[in-house]
């Protein structure tokens, strides 16, 4: 029994989809697990060619992979960068294994400018698999075709060239019985790895021709015998990858913080570095509760219900944070400083030191409002034997 593959064994990461180190979790796991399959030859698709061949050569090396390319080459030298073919034999039979890769825009442009940062072109496939041809006919009984090209382009290619066999990648649908398309047996067993295809093939006497043939695509079931080293790597590649997202969305949460905090902070410097009572309530709450029992809570409200919160002679003792008190030019105040609250006494919230204290104010700041003609039966004495809140 031969086994193989007509490519995108490795998912890529495209913009929409999942983030590039993700993909290369999963294609490193893959990599794995395939090698354990002892795969007789595996087609390289457009989705494998974009981790480029440092990578795919890697796991070559690693893992025993045998990649098959005929049409991929190196934009300098022109040469295939991977072997066009592979030989396998079992029982006495010769196969020659052949990958060939789309080079149509339609389907390459999702990886296009990784190809080309590897400097990865995908020419000809029907060209390039005929230089290699007669070399591979002396070498084989059975010449198979592992074409990751779609259903249409397979078909032209099964028609155009001397192969024996035709396995379709690139393409999701699914064919139980395998037919017969230009002399060349063709067959396909849909995409995502949902099916797995079987092809059995009787050959002449003289191994020369395909006597017979009968295949079908068998769906993949979570239920059955397992291998117990690639169940091994799916349940670590399923932990590694949980993990992996849990960071993710925790870096992401840790963004949308950061980036609050920052709008907040840029918010409060706008409004002269008043942060409000709300924010000190949180460590001071008893000392707020008093607060909103005195007429500095509802200083703004007092203003409004006189018709004169829009006055720029009256705002600026009803508010925090505004320096000039006597008149303000621009009277169109966010509601997070109406009211005289905490930081016009004790100062801006940006200077509260760390260590539990902050500055106090004596009889100067109080005076600024409470003055003569404002207030003139303000007694600071007495107000201040009240307690300041």
């Amino acid at each position: 029994m031969f086994a193989c593959s007509s490519g995108d064994i490795f998912e890529w990461a495209s913009a929409t989809r999942a983030p590039r180190d993700d993909s290369l979790l999963k294609a490193n796991f893959m990599a794995q697990a395939l090698g354990l399959l002892d795969y007789d030859a595996i087609a390289l698709g457009e989705k494998d060619l974009a981790y480029g061949r440092a990578f795919l050569q890697d796991a070559a090396n690693q893992h025993g992979l045998k990649f098959v390319c005929a049409n991929a080459i190196d934009r300098t030298t022109k040469e295939t960068i991977f072997p066009p073919y592979a030989v396998s034999e079992r029982n006495g039979v010769r196969v020659a294994f052949i990958g060939v890769v789309s080079p149509e825009r339609h389907i390459t442009a999702q990886v296009e400018s990784a190809l080309l940062d590897h400097q990865i072109e995908i020419v000809d496939p029907t060209e390039m698999t005929m230089k290699v041809m007669d070399e591979i006919r002396a070498k084989a009984d059975l010449v198979v075709l592992l074409s990751h090209t779609g259903i249409e382009s397979s078909e032209y290619l099964a028609e155009d060239l001397p192969v024996d066999v035709v396995l379709v990648g690139h393409y999701p649908a699914i064919q139980h019985d395998p037919k017969e398309v230009g002399g060349a047996v063709f067959a396909m067993a849909g995409s995502k790895s949902d099916r797995f295809g079987t092809l059995e093939l009787t050959l002449t006497e003289d191994l020369s021709e395909v006597a017979a043939f009968e295949g079908d695509a068998i769906r993949l079931l979570s239920k059955g015998p397992e291998n117990a080293q690639i169940n091994a790597l799916a349940v670590e590649s399923d932990r590694l990858d949980k993990e992996r997202k849990k960071e993710q969305q925790l870096a992401r949460q840790r963004e949308r913080e950061d980036a609050n905090k920052l709008q907040t902070t840029a918010k409060i410097h706008q409004r002269g570095g008043v942060f409000g009572a709300e924010s000190c309530k949180s460590c001071h709450e008893p000392v707020y509760d008093t607060w909103m029992q005195t007429p500095h809570a509802t200083a703004f409200a007092t203003l409004a219900e006189a018709d004169s919160w829009d006055d720029p002679d009256c705002i600026g003792c009803h508010v925090t944070g505004v320096e000039d008190k006597t008149y303000v030019a621009d009277v169109n105040l966010p509601p997070e400083v109406w009211n005289v609250q905490c930081e016009e006494c004790h100062g801006s919230g940006l200077q509260h030191a760390r260590d539990g204290s902050y500055m106090t104010s004596g009889e100067a700041t109080c005076r600024k409002c409470h003055d003569p003609d404002n207030s003139p039966e303000f007694d600071y004495e007495l107000y201040s034997s009240y307690g300041v809140h």
